[in-house]
């Protein structure tokens, strides 16, 4: 258990060590897809979002798969 948590943490700190140095440049090529993707009918005000999420059913299986006992090694 103890090596798992220290290589946990280590993974952490080179996230951290990464995230660091990691630059995000928003593109006019980016910019043009959220706005294409922000004109789509289905994400306009007033648009009904009552339906089914797809994702619900992998979601559901992920849940009624899991057990609730402690993980074997």
């Amino acid at each position: 258990m103890a090596d798992e948590l220290e290589r946990a943490d280590r993974l952490f700190e080179e996230a951290q060590a990464f995230a660091r140095t990691y630059r995000f440049e928003m593109t006019d090529e980016y910019r043009a897809l959220i706005e294409r993707v922000e004109a789509m009918p289905q994400n306009q005000p007033g648009a009904d979002k009552s339906g089914p999420w797809r994702g619900s059913a992998a979601d559901h299986r992920a849940f009624v798969d899991a057990s609730s006992g402690p993980r074997r090694m």
